[in-house]
């Protein structure tokens, strides 16, 4: 039996996430296919595109790390000695 590489496991991770996201993915497409069309919906022409709420959403989260990121550098430095 081989042993794993630190770095597999977060590598099988992903993978596992991918196949339930495949998953879920796939049953809300069979659901969908049931509903009315985005277009049909009440107030749909004052409501923004999904896709734009998840650029939105995502935008805001990649704001957050990135200044979570600077965060922890500069605490860092501020523990290295100089």
């Amino acid at each position: 039996m081989a042993v794993l590489e630190i770095t597999d496991v977060p590598e099988q991770v992903l993978d596992a996430v991918r196949t339930g996201q495949d998953a879920v993915i796939d049953a809300v497409k069979t659901v969908a296919g049931k509903l009315p069309a985005w277009s049909e919906l009440p107030y749909a022409d004052r409501l923004p595109a999904p896709g734009e709420v998840v650029d939105r959403a995502f935008g805001y989260a990649e704001q957050v790390i990135d200044n979570q990121r600077d965060f922890a550098k500069k605490l860092a430095a501020a523990v290295t000695p100089a």
